[in-house]
């Protein structure tokens, strides 16, 4: 198969993939009324989680030798 067949197929196989994920998520989101808090919460996490990882990035020392010599 020429390589520019190749890469078409590899769109229309994304694109498909892709459909089936949004199809799905729509499919669940509006089937399940626990889909939709349980959603609400994921955000909060991914929220609190980007803060902490934000703070714990801004206190680490800046030679990682210290930190074991530390503890």
């Amino acid at each position: 198969m020429p390589y520019r067949y190749q890469i078409a197929e590899r769109f229309a196989f994304a694109f498909v993939v892709l459909s089936a994920v949004m199809c799905s998520t729509y499919i669940a989101f509006e089937t399940s009324p626990d889909f939709r808090s349980d959603l609400q919460v994921g955000k909060e996490l991914v929220v609190k989680s980007g803060q902490y990882s934000t703070y714990a990035c801004a206190t680490m020392p800046d030679d990682p030798c210290t930190q074991l010599t530390a503890q």
